[in-house]
């Protein structure tokens, strides 16, 4: 009997001894994968450095695009420090744009270890997806940039005598803003799929009540949209309600084939 319980605490001291050196291991590679992503962030910036002046100039001849010929501005520093600053945000922001991928592929090799096949298998579907939305919206955003500019600058042109005064740091903060909202609102129609793929809401009820489903994607575009324009807002609108009713159809779609699946697995049994 004896001889048992010291088998038993030996087995349980091993356990314990395994589930602490798996611990350990977990940590010290989360610990080396900050350090990579510390490092090439940091990298990151450096290359963003260098690239903060073309990157700049581009924006500007693309809003520049947008504005009349006759529209009175002119772009200013309020103090001496601000064009060091604005090149260090800059950097900064561009080295996490250049290092995403790199960042995203120790994430996710950090995590998939963890991970059962049937768990890995959506994520790898849904990642590429997202990011292609994120994309097509960033897309538009950018391109949407000279005439929503154009409008305001219609707006101030209704006021006489009057010279713009515009600082590059709130001009490109603006244009970031509209870029990564059209992004993010994009994501819409993912979340919309599988909040219908969960139950939390059903294709028949978005279908039925299309005209409150479509009056709540324009008040989310009224709300994620930077500048508030009418111009922004329906070119953010009108794609996103289109992916909307489609992820709806998606959804509808695989759950049919899932029930399918399901009844033919049920006649079996």
């Amino acid at each position: 009997m004896a001889l048992k319980l010291d088998q038993t605490e030996r087995s349980s001291s091993d356990n314990n001894d395994e589930l602490r050196l798996t611990l350990g291991e977990h940590l010290e590679d989360l610990r080396s994968r900050i350090v990579r992503i510390a490092v090439l962030l940091t990298v990151g910036m450096v290359v963003g450095w260098f690239l903060v002046m073309p990157f700049y100039e581009m924006i500007m001849s693309h809003i520049k695009s947008g504005l009349p010929n006759d529209f009175n501005y002119r772009i200013v520093w309020r103090s001496v420090t601000e064009p060091f600053m604005f090149y260090l945000k800059m950097s900064f922001l561009l080295g996490l744009f250049i290092t995403i991928p790199f960042t995203v592929m120790q994430i996710w090799g950090f995590i998939s270890p963890g991970l059962r096949p049937h768990e890995r298998r959506p994520l790898q579907r849904v990642v590429p997806v997202s990011v292609g939305l994120f994309f097509i919206g960033a897309f538009l955003g950018w391109w949407i940039l000279p005439p929503t500019i154009s409008w305001f600058a219609g707006m101030a042109m209704g006021f006489k005598d009057i010279e713009i005064l515009q600082e590059p740091k709130e001009i490109i903060d603006f244009c970031t803003k509209m870029i990564l909202a059209f992004g993010i609102g994009f994501q819409l129609p993912l979340l919309v799929f599988f909040m219908a793929r969960l139950g939390i809401i059903t294709p028949q009820a978005i279908t039925r009540y299309w005209r409150h489903a479509t009056a709540g994607v324009f008040l989310v575009t009224a709300i994620i949209t930077p500048s508030g324009d009418p111009v922004s807002m329906m070119v953010m609108a009108v794609p996103l309600t289109v992916l909307t009713f489609g992820s709806i159809a998606a959804a509808r779609l695989t759950m049919k084939n899932r029930d399918g699946e399901d009844d033919v697995l049920n006649h079996l049994d």
